[in-house]
């Protein structure tokens, strides 16, 4: 028989397992939104699929303090990503005053453009650019006029020995003085079955002041 101390310890450290999944529970329950789960800190509130990978970090030039902040969230059974980027003041003047680049429409066009030369022409020797739309939308949540640029890339990505076409899309607009691009991509089927979960994620992004800490 395991002596009393062993069992009040036991029984201490169940309480407290039982205690911190219930906290964990409780917060995950309120913060959800259907298949979405609520994720708000100081930069932004967004809804993330609760099903997918999600990754969140800063990215923090020491020399200069300019930030950028990143969100990647992906499925585990499908290529096809998610990206949030929001750049703090500092780092918005600095892009922007990069290679000309002077309004959105072509900042998501030099985007589209740098994930094919950079990527997809890597994965596939034979990739090439099939289609390119350019427009403008609404983000509901923030309440901004953005540009948005949609490429289609032939086999653009190689997998099990074969190549699948793939699509980018590359949306922009400014918030608070803060840049902010939201990317979608994947195999071209992928791409098509989680479009309404990018357009969740997208019009339920709220970007907050973004500036010097």
């Amino acid at each position: 028989m395991p002596r009393l101390p062993l069992l009040i310890f036991l029984l201490l450290v169940l309480t407290s397992l039982a205690l911190g999944f219930g906290i964990i529970y409780s917060t995950v329950e309120a913060n959800r939104r259907g298949d979405y789960l609520r994720l708000e800190n100081e930069v932004l509130r967004v809804d993330l699929p609760i099903s997918w990978f999600t990754i969140l970090w800063e990215d923090i030039n020491e020399t200069t303090n300019e930030r950028i902040y990143y969100v990647i969230t992906f499925p585990h059974d499908r290529f096809s990503v998610i990206s949030i980027q929001v750049f703090d003041e500092k780092a918005t003047k600095q892009f922007l005053n990069e290679d000309d680049r002077i309004d959105l429409p072509s900042i998501s066009f030099l985007q589209t453009q740098r994930f094919f030369y950079e990527w997809a022409s890597k994965k596939g020797e034979n990739a090439s650019i099939i289609s390119v739309e350019n427009g403008t939308l609404y983000v509901e949540a923030s309440g901004e006029k953005a540009s948005y640029t949609r490429i289609h890339i032939k086999d653009g990505y190689k997998a099990d020995g074969s190549l699948y076409n793939v699509t980018v899309l590359v949306v922009s607009y400014m918030r608070n003085n803060n840049l902010v691009q939201i990317s979608f991509w994947g195999k071209q089927e992928d791409y098509e079955k989680n479009l309404e979960v990018f357009e969740w994620v997208l019009n339920n992004t709220l970007v907050k002041k973004y500036g010097p800490k």
